[in-house]
């Protein structure tokens, strides 16, 4: 697989995995307390996105880190809107209680998120990391452990 294939590929399991681990940290303290919910989802998420962007750009290897932000907001967005809507829309069947302006608010922050990163953190990406089998594997186990853990949690209906 060519670089930049592989560097698509990686971004989009990473992103992924990152969204389904978000919405299991968040699923359960936010049935337990929204508000505790709210101060994880403004928390804890955004240093999850964020960390996992930084490391999607530091492994990107083209002549422009905007362009490279730019697929990186691209592809994660469209996991977030897919996600969403498996997630709320089909999954849970909550979708009312998907499009609130609150949800176009964390789109917003996600499609910027990755100009911001790349902006601070420009001259940090010019010694870019390499794509290794490890991000996959990594990542995968993420994504299968956050769905699988959702999924049970939502099909018996575990509280505390």
């Amino acid at each position: 697989m060519n670089m930049s294939k592989q560097w698509y590929a990686v971004t989009f399991v990473m992103a992924f995995a990152t969204y389904w681990m978000v919405n299991l940290l968040l699923w359960y303290p936010w049935s337990i307390s929204s508000n505790l919910g709210i101060t994880l989802m403004l928390t804890a998420s955004p240093v999850l996105w964020g960390y996992v962007i930084y490391k999607c750009l530091k492994k990107y290897r083209g002549r422009s880190l905007i362009r490279g932000a730019l697929w990186v907001s691209f592809i994660f967005i469209s996991v977030a809107v897919v996600g969403d809507y498996l997630f709320f829309g089909i999954i849970r069947n909550a979708m009312s209680a998907l499009y609130e302006p609150t949800t176009f608010y964390g789109y917003a922050f996600l499609f910027s998120l990755p100009y911001l990163i790349a902006f601070i953190f420009q001259k940090k990406m010019k010694q870019t990391e390499t794509i290794g089998r490890s991000d996959y594997l990594i990542f995968g186990m993420i994504a299968l452990i956050s769905i699988l853990a959702l999924l049970v949690i939502i099909r018996f209906n575990l509280t505390l």
